[in-house]
């Protein structure tokens, strides 16, 4: 579908405001998905620093005879690996953190701009790309009533959005 235009309008505003709601509704549910990701990626942070420090207690209670020595190394390199494995987590984290301050941003751009009125420039253009996409998508599942085989399209992921925001804004 396209925008319906006559002879010398603008598009229609209404369209590309409900157009620009969509697209703001779905980058708030991948939002809210990253979120309750990165909360549970801060649980784990947090069981896996409590673990270290409960090693690093049974380290400082050992005596030094050769078997407690044996076990205190064993404690050593235990606590050693889940503290690299917990920073390598929190830079995960740190880096899904600067991707939703991104995505944000871009929704503060996109508000303000609908706000003023303005057709947003970014959007746009993926807007029509889904639009005919939605467009393709009805045309197979016509198909497939009239008993062509029926193909259900996957949900993109959380990722391909990011990649998909990515590419529009480069543009």
């Amino acid at each position: 579908m396209r925008f319906r235009r006559g002879k010398g309008e603008q598009p229609q505003l209404e369209h590309v405001r409900r157009l620009a709601r969509e697209l703001a509704e779905r980058r708030e549910g991948a939002y809210a998905e990253a979120q309750a990701e990165l909360a549970s990626l801060k649980a784990v942070l947090r069981e896996r620093a409590a673990a270290i420090a409960e090693r690093e207690r049974e380290l400082s209670t050992t005596n030094e005879t050769p078997t407690d020595l044996g076990r205190a190394q064993e404690l050593m390199r235990r606590a050693e690996a889940e503290l690299k494995l917990a920073e390598a987590e929190r830079a995960r984290l740190e880096e899904r953190e600067q991707r939703i301050r991104a995505v944000e941003k871009e929704l503060a751009a996109l508000r303000v701009e609908l706000t003023q009125g303005r057709r947003p420039r970014a959007a746009a253009s993926a807007q029509e790309r889904e639009l005919e996409a939605r467009e393709a998508a009805l045309a197979a599942r016509e198909r497939a009533l009239a008993g062509e085989r029926f193909v259900v399209p996957s949900a993109p992921s959380f990722a391909e959005g990011l990649a998909a925001l990515a590419r529009s804004r480069n543009r």
